[in-house]
């Protein structure tokens, strides 16, 4: 009698125990469900293209190179740019650029280093992602507003 008691006192704890564990479980699928994953970008990204835009290149991993190429400006944000380019750089080595483009008739000669890269076959381009470096917080404020001064206006014009 006692025999049966015992087993079925484990039984009894066994199924308690399943049951709080899947319930736990349960809940922390739909935690992770309604978690959506992270924006890898920390800037809202403003759609353009400057064409003939003249970008210095001034580093090349530890060898100095200061030579001016042209590209287009696809994209800008407060973080960086993105630019196609007919230059192949190689990315196992840090690459330096000092880039410079008008926005809303307001110059900008910002430096920044090649974090990405990308083959546009379409263009025959390279597609490169620029991040800023040492950017002066006036350089970034008057940067943030000329890009939300262009959106506005795009869905201005987008709504009418």
């Amino acid at each position: 009698m006692e025999e049966i008691a015992a087993v079925a006192l484990i039984i009894l704890v066994s199924s308690i125990i399943y049951l709080a564990n899947s319930n736990r479980k349960k809940r922390q699928r739909t935690v992770q469900k309604e978690v959506k994953p992270p924006n890898r970008r920390d800037n809202f990204r403003f759609r353009i293209n400057i064409k003939n835009t003249l970008m210095e290149v001034i580093k090349i991993g530890n060898l100095d190179v200061n030579e001016y190429i042209y590209c287009e400006v696809v994209d800008v944000s407060a973080g960086g740019v993105g630019i196609l380019s007919e230059y192949d750089f190689p990315l196992r080595e840090k690459v330096y650029v000092k880039i410079n483009f008008y926005l809303d008739n307001e110059e900008f000669m910002l430096n920044g280093r090649i974090v990405r890269k990308t083959e546009n076959i379409k263009k025959r381009a390279v597609l490169y992602g620029i991040q800023f470096v040492d950017l002066s917080t006036y350089d970034e404020n008057r940067l943030l507003k000329i890009i939300f001064a262009m959106e506005n206006q795009r869905r201005k014009i987008a709504i009418k």
